[in-house]
């Protein structure tokens, strides 16, 4: 790839948001309904169907294993999936702070090493899904593989954090890489973001050196004991970010690349 100058950055910078400045920063970007079709995922909007398999994620122990600070005791019930689902959805259409998607993969995409571990009954039905400005089609049945999105947005300051949660059995199948990219791609490209912050935990060693040596940031920040487990115990947050400028340079180039290299074989 061609090396640019501290200048050129600072152009395409400039540029890419000159030519977006007049819908950059407005809260009728955040859609109602988010999604995006990908090679091997689908990004969808949430719903009541989801539930039972939101809730099979969020108390699945090894789905969970560098998430305990956003587990509970016990799981999550299909009552806790659904309340859990409704909060978010108020958030991002009234509040204008989240993106929401639920991941989802359909069943031709699957790998076969995979497939075996699928369930007859985790597959929902082929249909239409409505989102803003069109509808995607799932034109066969499909399977719910986890959830991603924007957290915390705030179009002041162009900010934001992102955040993925994805079936364990999905783990480097290429699906978290293909959902967060197309996550940063909507973060940077349509809502105009500066900034899109990563957060994991220090024995999270897959999405470190995802970010390290796929996206090609270093850590930002250690923030000691900030994630709460329970029981007087707590660990620290190791945190990334993402720039425009390095999205446009080199990250969404980077993550495209990877993920067509992968389609391949």
């Amino acid at each position: 790839m061609a090396r640019h100058s501290v200048a050129s950055i600072r152009t395409l910078r400039r540029t890419s948001l000159q030519d977006n400045s007049k819908k950059g920063c407005d809260p009728d970007l955040i859609p109602q309904l988010a999604g995006v079709d990908g090679s091997l995922v689908t990004l969808i909007p949430p719903d009541k169907d989801h539930d039972v398999a939101m809730s099979r994620l969020l108390s699945d122990i090894e789905t969970m294993k560098y998430l305990k600070f956003m587990t509970r005791t016990g799981g999550f019930t299909k009552k806790d999936a659904a309340a859990r689902r409704v909060d978010r959805d108020e958030r991002q259409q009234q509040k204008k702070e989240l993106v929401n998607y639920t991941v989802v993969i359909k069943r031709s995409r699957i790998p076969q090493g995979i497939l075996q571990n699928v369930g007859d009954d985790e597959f929902l039905p082929a249909r239409e899904i409505p989102i803003d400005g069109g509808s995607i089609n799932l034109n066969e049945s499909y399977v719910v593989i986890g959830c991603c999105g924007l957290n915390n947005i705030d179009l002041s300051n162009r900010c934001s954090e992102a955040g993925i949660i994805l079936d364990a059995r999905f783990w480097r199948s290429g699906a978290s890489s293909e959902a967060l990219y197309l996550t940063l791609k909507f973060g940077f490209e349509t809502l105009c973001l500066h900034r899109i912050a990563l957060q994991t935990t220090e024995e999270n060693l897959g999405m470190r050196g995802w970010m390290e040596q796929v996206v090609g940031v270093d850590v930002e920040c250690v923030r000691k004991e900030v994630l709460y487990l329970g029981n007087d115990e707590y660990i620290d947050s190791w945190d990334y970010a993402i720039f425009d400028h390095q999205w446009y340079v080199s990250v969404e180039n980077n993550l495209h690349s990877r993920i067509a290299s992968r389609n391949k074989h």
